[in-house]
């Protein structure tokens, strides 16, 4: 939308429809997945009829593209707090970043449950949030680690720190939305003791001798 276009109050009406029913998709995945919820049940907790939702979305899996949008700020947010944080070594960097992981994880697991799934089964999910990059996300998580670079002694410092970060996620994102299958039963641990494990893992990796 240009930058000194004016929303109309049919336009401002739509949005805050929009915003509406966003909200009840997250308090309905409070309680079940989305495949469980109904439209139903979508109008009657954004307070608005079924008509409504209807006339502004062709069916449920329309929310989609706005859930993944909205939980990309949501992204950029989390990590916005991780680079404000102070560290005084690499060991503290990864011991945070595994905590925080998980704990973020754990805060949006209905959501993140919603879009891992779907965006397998719908790709161009994936391309439908213009506004934030997860390249640029995780590269950005990277780069907390590369802050203490002169304690990485493993060759190829770059793609080691993104390697990390991609170990990170993908191990606590299957510990914590399905601990009961394969692989994250390959591990006992429960999550929040997995968590504290990584680091004592990773941070080796990092400082092997040339």
């Amino acid at each position: 939308m240009p930058e000194n276009s004016v929303i109309t109050p049919k336009q401002q009406r739509s949005l805050e429809t929009q915003r509406k029913l966003l909200n009840a998709l997250h308090f309905c995945l409070k309680d079940k997945f989305f495949e469980h919820i109904t439209i139903q049940e979508l109008a009657q907790n954004a307070g608005v009829s079924v008509g409504t939702f209807y006339r502004r979305f062709k069916d449920k899996e329309s929310l989609l593209p706005l859930l993944y949008q909205d939980f990309g700020q949501r992204l950029s947010c989390w990590v916005d707090s991780l680079e404000k944080l102070e560290f005084k070594s690499l060991k503290q960097v990864l011991e945070t970043l595994s905590i925080e992981t998980w704990q973020f994880l754990e805060e949006n697991k209905s959501v993140f449950r919603t879009l891992h799934l779907n965006s397998r089964l719908q790709t161009e999910l994936l391309d439908s949030d213009t506004s934030v990059d997860r390249k640029v996300i995780y590269q950005r998580l990277s780069n907390i680690i590369l802050c203490f670079k002169k304690e990485i002694t493993v060759a190829g410092k770059t793609n080691a720190a993104d390697s990390v970060i991609f170990i990170i996620i993908t191990s606590l994102l299957d510990k914590v939305l399905y601990p009961d299958l394969t692989p994250a039963i390959a591990s006992k641990l429960e999550v929040n003791k997995f968590a504290k494990e990584l680091p004592k893992i990773l941070l080796p990796y990092l400082t092997a001798e040339k």
